[in-house]
C-alpha cells in the first residue's frame, strides 16, 4: 500500500480546481491534538521547497511529510454548512 491512498469527492475536486486557478494547492497538514491524538487540516496553500507533492485526479496535494511512518487512507470532501465551508477528511 502506498503511503497516501487519498480520493477526492467531486465537490472537493471542483473547489481544489478553483484554488489552483489562484495558484494554490491543497495542503494536507497533520498536528498533535492532545496527548495521544492527531488532527488533520486541509486548506489552500502554496507549495514550499521541502514539501512532498501527491497528485490525485490532477489535483496537487502538498504535505511537509509529518508522521512519515503512518499510511494515510481516506477521502477529502468539501462541505458547506451555513457560513462555514471547507475541506474535510473522512
Amino acid at each position: 500500500m502506498a503511503r497516501f491512498d487519498i480520493t477526492l469527492t467531486d465537490a472537493a475536486k471542483e473547489e481544489a480546481r478553483k484554488c489552483a486557478e489562484e495558484g494554490k494547492d491543497l495542503r494536507f497538514s497533520v498536528s498533535r491534538s492532545g496527548c495521544c491524538s492527531i488532527a488533520i487540516s486541509i486548506f489552500p496553500d502554496a507549495e514550499r521547497d521541502t514539501d512532498e507533492v501527491i497528485e490525485v485526479d490532477g489535483i496537487r496535494i502538498v504535505t511537509n511529510g509529518e508522521y512519515p511512518d503512518l499510511e494515510w487512507k481516506g477521502t477529502i470532501d468539501y462541505k458547506t454548512k451555513g457560513l462555514r465551508k471547507g475541506f474535510v477528511w473522512k
